[in-house]
């Protein structure tokens, strides 16, 4: 069968099937869950699917398995189960397409979690789950392995190395999936894309998913004729629409028909349907194209090569304070953290915005729902701030609560606010918060994250589009120089610096002699550090940071000091935690380049404690490092 699939691609256009998931949902399973488990739990459904496809005329019935990887299957508790899904999803096609001429394409689709640099994976970690599944259907049985509906190239080529590097015989259908500017969600263009996927070791290369036939015949037939591969085409049935509550697609069977012609009349070699498609759409595509010999790749239109993705006009942009302020090294920044109301009332985070003004800092820095806990808005906490009080705001931005388009939308949004200071990252686990239910989204990690704003100040989103002016902010991440393990913490300083980090905030810091170790460092030097610094107010909390919060470092001189001011009473503890914050602030202004002070909503103790420090906001001293 190996060598028949390469035979019959060479001499004819062969049909593929349609969808498998929005027609298991169409016939009932649930939207919400992962498709491939009901290879055990309703193996009959499947095998109907098959079968339906098979008896529409089907000369490739694909394997219900395109997300039978381990990252997706552990998301749905399926992970145990991940050889005996492939395996039978390999069985019910296999059944489908005995004793007909049909081949068996082993599905593996993306693995739902982004790949360095812009999420957690690592090339070696996303080929060890690739082949993972891979080995599962090869040993199987499959005819050949097709990989769809990937919209990052870096997944996709070291998918095709998995199953190559596997098996040196088996075919490869490598498919991608395109805007109908015929590029990726990263960027890349189409006719860059899948010849290095056929490069990578695929025998066939092409698209799917995401477009209707029109918008894809239009990627389609700009396809240079240089891409030596054969091509797969398999558009979806047009955009879906909600009709009672589920996705509707509105392609008729005889529209994807034509369509399916004009394909092959463009030379693919390789047709079939994406989400929406049913029986009754391969039906009539089998009507258009069986039997049809293979068209030649001259049919499709050339192709002009591409210059740079994102041509950037000069645009004379304002210069935050912050910022200016930051490029000047003699300059010693302080900034203070306002938290955003829990309701509607911003009055309290307006008045706190204006105490901390009249104490003389140079930016309050807007939390974004600290401790996984509901808050308003810090994008809109923040605008509100700078136009109520002429405040310059640093709004914090997490990737915990947003995915690649809104993560981009809110940085826009923050831009178009007049916000130019962000602080990137990860956000607090939300098992701790108000919703430990709710599901956490994270799909880029801080470096993806801090890519994005540096794209944006470059004037091109994470998909290489041009959005005109650029944006200007001054960028900051989190650092921490009480780190169990130092050379960690740098190396992770120096990624976040190279990602785009041009400043970076500090965990609250109560041990001097750990901070002046980590300013000797060079990495310590490379971007202006402000050093985080929480004022004690009682022993409990002193010993909840000490004992319970990951990445405090409380000195035991710290803790006896507050012990000994709580034998006398509350207003000792606080009048001796001010004391020790005071202590921090001055030493802290003779080493670092700034200070953050996070009152915790007692905002008038940060002038108290700004007290301490030394003409502040004005020239730092020659001795500060």
């Amino acid at each position: 069968m190996l060598k028949d699939f390469r035979k019959a691609l060479s001499e004819e256009v062969l049909l593929a099937d349609g969808a498998m998931g929005t027609l298991l949902v169409s016939r009932g399973a649930s939207p919400d869950q992962a498709k491939s488990p009901l290879n055990l739990t309703d193996p009959e459904s499947v095998r109907e699917v098959h079968d339906d496809y098979r008896d529409a005329g089907a000369r490739i019935l694909t394997t219900n398995t395109w997300d039978a990887n381990r990252v997706k299957l552990a998301a749905h508790e399926w992970a145990d189960s991940l050889e005996k899904i492939n395996r039978e999803g390999v069985r019910l096609a296999r059944e489908a397409a005995t004793g007909e001429l049909a081949f068996v394409a082993g599905s593996i689709g993306p693995l739902g979690a982004l790949v360095k640099p812009y999420g957690r994976l690592t090339l070696a970690q996303v080929r060890e789950i690739f082949e993972e599944q891979a080995r599962t259907l090869l040993e199987a049985g499959v005819d050949l392995i097709l990989l769809e509906t990937f919209g990052s190239l870096l997944e996709a080529a070291e998918a095709v190395r998995a199953v190559r590097g596997l098996s040196g015989e088996i075919p490869i259908v490598a498919q991608m999936t395109f805007l109908s500017d015929g590029r990726t969600a990263f960027g890349e263009a189409a006719a860059h894309a899948l010849p290095t996927l056929a490069m990578a070791g695929a025998d066939a290369v092409g698209m799917n998913c995401t477009l209707g036939p029109q918008e894809t015949h239009d990627v389609f037939r700009a396809l240079p004729g240089s891409i030596a591969a054969p091509l797969s085409v398999m558009p979806n049935a047009g955009y879906p629409t909600v009709v009672h509550g589920r996705n509707v697609y509105l392609s008729s069977p005889d529209y994807l028909r034509d369509y399916a012609a004009a394909f092959v009349e463009a030379g693919a070699a390789i047709v079939g349907g994406c989400c929406g498609t049913t029986p009754e759409h391969i039906r009539a595509m089998a009507k258009a194209i069986s039997g049809r010999k293979r068209v030649a790749a001259a049919a499709r239109v050339p192709v002009v090569a591409e210059g740079p993705a994102v041509p950037v006009a000069e645009v004379s942009i304002e210069t935050s304070r912050l910022k200016r302020k930051l490029a000047d090294s003699d300059e010693f920044l302080i900034t203070a953290e306002v938290e955003p109301p829990k309701g509607v009332d911003v009055s309290a985070a307006l008045e706190g915005a204006r105490v901390l003004k009249s104490s003389g800092i140079d930016a309050v820095n807007v939390t974004d729902n600290p401790m996984a806990r509901l808050r308003m808005s810090s994008i809109a906490v923040a605008a509100l701030i700078q136009r109520e009080t002429g405040l310059e705001a640093v709004v914090q931005i997490t990737t915990r609560d947003r995915n690649v388009l809104g993560l981009q939308s809110d940085l826009l949004g923050a831009a178009g606010l007049g916000l130019k200071a962000l602080l990137c990252l990860g956000g607090d686990p939300l098992k701790i918060g108000d919703y430990p239910q709710a599901k956490q989204v994270s799909e880029v990690d801080v470096l993806g994250l801090l890519r994005m704003a540096k794209g944006l100040n470059s004037g091109a989103d994470l998909a290489g589009n041009a959005i005109g002016a650029p944006t200007n902010f001054a960028i900051a991440c989190a650092a921490n120089p009480a780190a169990s393990d130092l050379e960690v913490e740098f190396s992770k300083l120096r990624a976040k610096i190279e990602a785009g980090a041009t400043f970076a905030q500090t965990q609250p810091v109560y041990d001097i002699a750990a901070l002046e170790a980590f300013l000797a460092r060079e990495e310590a030097r490379a971007i202006p550090l402000l050093i985080g610094l929480i004022p004690l107010r009682s022993l409990k909390q002193t010993l909840f940071f000490a004992n319970e919060v990951p990445g405090i470092v409380v000195p035991e001189a710290i803790q006896q000091r507050m012990r000994r001011a709580s034998e006398k009473g509350p207003e000792f503890e606080k009048a001796e935690g001010l004391a020790i914050a005071r202590e921090l602030a001055s030493a802290i202004a003779g080493l670092a380049r700034g200070l953050h002070v996070m009152p915790m909503g007692k905002y008038k103790l940060t002038e108290e404690i700004l007290e301490a420090v030394p003409r502040r906001n004005a020239k730092r001293r020659t001795a500060r490092a």
